[in-house]
């Protein structure tokens, strides 16, 4: 019974480490977006919704149909992005799977996270294309960050120091006058702006991390007969939520920069039409 509860204890933690800030920052995003798009459909109708859509929707569908592959789902039917006036669903991706399956029951908890992972990986490839030098220094950073003393409060400490990383260059004064960063801002807040979990994703979520957590603790189990210590392996993975981490923030702080423009734009609508 005490190697269950330490497996589960283990298991728990490797599973924070992991994923628990994608799930935070899902969260977060979510609610900034419902916020965003109620004030764009309120000042422009569907189209203030479809400006940033036409980009950001099919990432996010994109992140989803990567990981239902990944994981073995049967993808039935897919829309990356449509503008039919008879729906207010922009892109979805239909799939199936096993429920019998250990491995494709616990994949709906990481198609669920997909969008994360694939507004996040776009977001870097726009920093590659557009800000190179940025991009070069977030890596040198997240590169030397170290692996020994790999615990929550260096995550934190190194995390919001690469956050520092990417928004000086981000917004270094010499971006001002570059077409390229202007088009990464542009890129970055219509990926932005649509990176966020749907209620729907948040249940699959879910319900896929019960079964990702027992899979999970069974792993333990068993390598704790093999003398194998999972943590230091999850330790090292875990390194690159400082990508993660300095990336979602951008995606927060350029989320809420939509947010604060489509208030404005509905304020002074409300305002003219008084």
């Amino acid at each position: 019974m005490q190697t269950l509860f330490n497996a589960l204890i283990l298991s728990v933690t490797e599973i924070f480490y992991l994923v628990g800030v994608l799930i935070a920052v899902g969260t977060l995003l979510g609610w900034i977006q419902s916020i965003s798009n109620k004030w764009a459909y309120q000042a422009f109708g569907k189209i203030g919704i479809l400006l940033t859509g036409f980009i950001g929707t099919p990432i996010h569908e994109a992140g989803h149909a990567i990981m239902c592959l990944l994981f073995g789902h049967k993808i039935n039917s897919i829309k990356f992005f449509t503008m039919s006036p008879n729906t207010t669903t922009l892109g979805y991706v239909n799939h199936s799977f096993n429920k019998h399956n250990l491995y494709q029951a616990s994949g709906n908890f990481f198609i669920s996270l997909g969008p994360l992972f694939s507004g996040t990986t776009a977001i870097l490839f726009f920093m590659y294309l557009l800000e190179p030098s940025t991009f070069n220094a977030l890596q040198r950073y997240v590169i030397t960050a170290p692996l020994a003393h790999n615990t929550i409060l260096s995550l934190i400490e190194w995390s919001g120091r690469s956050m520092a990383v990417v928004y000086t260059g981000i917004c270094s004064s010499k971006n001002v006058g570059s077409p390229s960063f202007w088009l990464f801002l542009v890129l970055t807040i219509c990926t932005a702006s649509h990176i966020a979990l749907s209620k729907e994703d948040i249940k699959n979520a879910i319900s896929g991390l019960v079964v990702t957590l027992f899979t999970v603790v069974i792993i333990n189990m068993v390598a704790v007969f093999g003398e194998i210590e999972t943590l230091k392996y999850v330790l090292i993975v875990a390194k690159y939520n400082i990508y993660l981490i300095s990336v979602l923030s951008v995606a927060i702080g350029f989320s809420l920069i939509t947010a604060f423009i489509m208030g404005l734009a509905y304020k002074i609508k409300s305002l003219m039409m008084r």
